[in-house]
């Protein structure tokens, strides 16, 4: 197969380079790693920060590869453990060029110049295009913790929807996430509502586990995303047997609240979030936002409803609007039965 221009011969790995930009003298480009299944079958994408500070899912892509016996693949996986590479030199979430778009991930089929759109352009043209399905990874930075995959709801094509959804469960993490893609920040300038909407391509959005929890629950963590990796595969036929399902999903209709500091400081947690999700009541305690330089209690963080942490985070130091907590009303939560 040809990808970037490069020759890649059945049963092989090949890491290959597309040239995106200069930027005030720093080459900027996308490191792709195509692994290649000895039989023929179809192409998975797998995409990584996307958000520069999103390192840790870097790691899950390092670790399958590892684990993955291109004998026994049928088709090819294009993995790609760092998308936006100008905003990992900077150590930030978006591509710090005071453009009007500068996160990689709001930013597909964009019409300007700026160096999102250059990316992601690149990454639609080489990449995006040539494949079949997609995963793209968006674990939280340092500090934060997600617990969720998200999936395509409200695409036109119902079989498109239940495609993505099946990949969702198919990952074997009990949470789901039934995205909107045409409301909010979830649009369809997103990799997975482009890859939707203008490829025909379903993907999901697997956000789980975090940094600076311990060395063993991020150990569990990255095992369970490669294990996530390999049910998608054996979703998507690509490998023998079948993905281990979970009993029950609690399956998450729509958006959420983002429960943020107005202030910066230090984040400290009351409520500690578990796997899967932590039921909490309208009004409960969640944090306080300590003042570093006084001590005082500037803000008392409390959940907007009764519901769950979709996301939380631990101790740590946030700026304002910074993501510290993410609440799911109860009534947009149900429990579905898995698949067999």
């Amino acid at each position: 197969m040809i990808i970037c221009k490069e020759s890649v011969a059945r049963g092989a790995k090949k890491m290959v380079r597309v040239h995106v930009a200069k930027d005030m003298g720093v080459d900027i480009g996308i490191t792709a790693h195509v692994l290649a299944g000895k039989e023929e079958g179809p192409t998975l994408l797998i995409t990584s920060m996307l958000h520069g500070q999103e390192w840790f899912s870097a790691l899950f892509i390092r670790e399958f590869m590892n684990r993955l016996d291109l004998n026994q693949l049928k088709g090819t996986v294009i993995a790609i453990p760092v998308a936006n590479v100008s905003a990992f030199y900077t150590d930030t979430r978006v591509i710090m060029d005071n453009s009007d778009e500068p996160d990689a991930n709001r930013s597909f089929d964009g019409k300007y110049n700026c160096l999102s759109n250059t990316l992601t352009r690149a990454i639609e043209e080489e990449f995006l295009s040539k494949s079949d399905f997609l995963i793209d990874y968006h674990v939280s930075s340092w500090g934060t913790r997600m617990a969720d995959i998200g999936y395509g709801s409200d695409y036109k094509d119902a079989e498109l929807v239940e495609k993505s959804r099946g990949m969702a469960m198919a990952y074997g993490f009990p949470v789901l996430h039934a995205m909107k893609l045409f409301k909010g920040t979830h649009s369809s300038r997103t990799s997975m509502g482009c890859a939707g909407v203008k490829y025909g391509i379903p993907g999901i959005v697997p956000e789980i586990g975090g940094l600076g929890f311990g060395e063993k629950i991020e150990a569990d963590w990255l095992d369970q995303n490669v294990k996530g990796i390999f049910g998608n595969l054996k979703f998507l036929g690509m490998l023998d047997g079948k993905p281990d399902y979970c009993e029950k999903y609690m399956q998450v209709a729509g958006d959420y609240w983002r429960v943020s500091p107005k202030n910066g400081g230090y984040i400290e947690v009351v409520v500690e979030p578990s796997d899967p999700l932590t039921r909490v009541s309208e009004g409960q305690l969640l944090a306080r936002l300590i003042d570093p330089e006084t001590f005082c209690v500037l803000e008392e963080i409390k959940s907007p409803g009764d519901g769950y942490i979709f996301y939380g985070c631990r101790n740590y130091m946030a700026r304002p609007g910074g993501w510290v907590f993410g609440v799911v009303g109860a009534e947009t939560v149900e429990w579905v039965t898995g698949s067999k």
